[in-house]
């Protein structure tokens, strides 16, 4: 039932989830108790994510995303420090499951949470990866790739920090594949030889062009970048090197650098290893494209943080049950990125039912004869009760004019529009209760 809440409300805060004392009293107790895991939250999200992502291409999206609790830290008890070493909280790190032909978001397929409670041991770097906190991007992306049993193909995508020997050597698989954003110069098999000067003396394959996405402080912007490819064999590096782990590994990179950027600060440089066959230019262009997937994960966390759930707003106090309440956060907002991704044509490939209950059905088709105006333009153009019918009704309620040329909604749209919906269907369904009453009083 709270899950259910937290999506309807798109909420962490239990004051907002319950609608009477007792179910404040009953939501709160959930989180606290000890017998409930994140892991077992995070499991049962990862077998319904299996059931959607059977006989697909499955992009596996990892990054890891602080949860900072300063600003309450008199109110908590039992979290570690975050990022600055000095503010209180907590760690995120989902593995989001994306259809890797139309970008739909499959649901949650893994997720590591953790405080860190010490600083790194002075001989951080020669421990072996299990004892270190990078081996988040191993032990999640195997949990998840075990959780989708029926999928035939995955590639696990990481940014920079994912940049890790081990990852290369102990992920992919028969069914898996990775591709990381390369950020170390790394030495290769021949002699001398590092991964940038190799890339860089390979000839201009050729060009790609595409709008790059906007963040804070750099505004969207049409960017043309020069694409080059080869095979590369890495060696393995000498700190912390595992016995286990071979000492060479080939892999495919590709590198996209911007032509022309507004400022050398500013410019697009990507270099991406992979293990995916990387023979043409198509092939190259290829895996950009899978990396530009990555951005979804990025709206994950908007939609986890301040912006939409408010999960840092919390005022559960014990670092456990923190932990037990951000398993669940990360599964309601991949639920609202769902939605997000939904609204388009890929979501007509889905039955609104998968975020949607009888109920609210019916007042979803009451509530779009509303919306819909005169002309064809003003109307719903999604088949009735597929996913992206549902998403145009919570994105006009939401604030969006329902114009498709206009900018598609985002996370914070989807989020009022839920809210404003969960509203109207709390009226709905309290009317729907008193119709009775009110007949034999008519009478």
């Amino acid at each position: 039932m709270v899950l259910e809440r937290m999506f309807a409300r798109v909420s962490t805060g239990m004051r907002r989830l319950a609608d009477t004392r007792a179910e404040k009293v009953a939501f709160t107790r959930l989180f606290r108790n000890r017998h409930v895991s994140p892991q077992e939250i995070i499991r049962t999200a990862a077998a319904r994510t299996a059931e959607m992502a059977a006989g697909r291409h499955v992009l596996i999206i990892e990054d890891s995303s602080e949860i900072n609790y300063e600003a309450k830290a008199s109110r908590k008890r039992g979290l570690g420090r975050v990022g600055n070493g000095e503010d209180i909280g907590l760690f995120v790190h989902p593995a989001l499951a994306v259809d890797a032909v139309d970008g739909s978001v499959l649901g949650l397929a893994g997720a590591t949470i953790w405080r860190r409670e010490a600083k790194k041991a002075d001989d951080y770097q020669a421990l072996p990866i299990e004892a270190k906190e990078s081996h988040k991007w191993i032990g999640t992306a195997k949990a998840a790739c075990q959780a989708l049993t029926d999928t035939p193909q995955m590639t696990v995508i990481g940014d920079r920090e994912a940049d890790i020997y081990e990852v290369f050597a102990r992920l992919p698989g028969e069914r898996t594949h990775v591709l990381i954003r390369a950020v170390r110069d790394r030495a290769l098999g021949t002699r001398g030889e590092r991964l940038f000067g190799a890339i860089a003396k390979t000839p201009q394959a050729g060009r790609i062009a595409f709008e790059l996405q906007a963040r804070p402080g750099r505004p969207a912007r049409t960017v043309e970048l020069a694409v080059r490819f080869t095979a590369v064999s890495l060696r393995q590096p000498r700190l912390g090197a595992d016995s286990r782990d071979p000492r060479e590994l080939t892999l495919n990179m590709v590198e996209v650098r911007e032509i022309d950027p507004p400022s050398a600060k500013d410019a697009v440089i990507w270099r991406l290893l992979t293990t995916h066959s990387v023979e043409t230019l198509a092939d190259a262009c290829r895996i950009v494209d899978l990396y530009r997937s990555r951005w979804i994960v990025e709206q994950l966390f908007r939609t986890v943080k301040s912006q939409a759930i408010d999960l840092e707003e919390s005022l559960i106090a014990d670092g456990d049950a923190l932990e037990r309440l951000a398993a669940t956060a990360l599964v309601v907002a991949t639920r609202v990125m769902q939605l997000v991704h939904g609204r388009g044509s890929q979501g007509q490939n889905f039955q609104a039912a998968r975020l949607f209950d009888p109920s609210e059905i019916t007042v979803l088709e009451a509530l779009i004869a509303k919306l819909e105006g005169k002309t064809q333009k003003q109307k719903n153009p999604h088949p009735m009760h597929t996913l992206a019918w549902a998403a145009w009704c919570i994105a006009r309620l939401g604030g969006w004019n329902g114009y498709e040329k206009e900018r598609p909604p985002g996370p914070i749209t989807f989020t009022h529009g839920l809210r404003r919906f969960n509203a109207i269907t709390d009226g709905f369904l309290l009317a729907s209760q008193n119709q009775p009453e009110a007949n034999v009083c008519a009478r």
